[in-house]
């Protein structure tokens, strides 16, 4: 599944907004420092788990 550059910056824009470090996400999402390096990064195909893992942490504040 992939994880766009759109979707990318809306995941920068909530860890800014979280004043967390990328490892700390890292940790909260159950994925590698390098892996959440790419999804920061966007144009990343996920496997389906770290997928839904981003989209649920996203949407967790709505």
């Amino acid at each position: 599944m992939l994880i766009t550059t759109e979707l990318a910056e809306k995941v920068r824009v909530k860890r800014a907004k979280n004043q967390q470090t990328k490892k700390a996400v890292a940790e909260i999402l159950g994925i590698k420092p390098q892996t959440y390096t790419k999804v920061e990064n966007g144009d990343y195909d996920a496997p389906k788990r770290i997928y839904q893992a981003v989209m649920s942490w996203l949407v967790e504040d709505l």
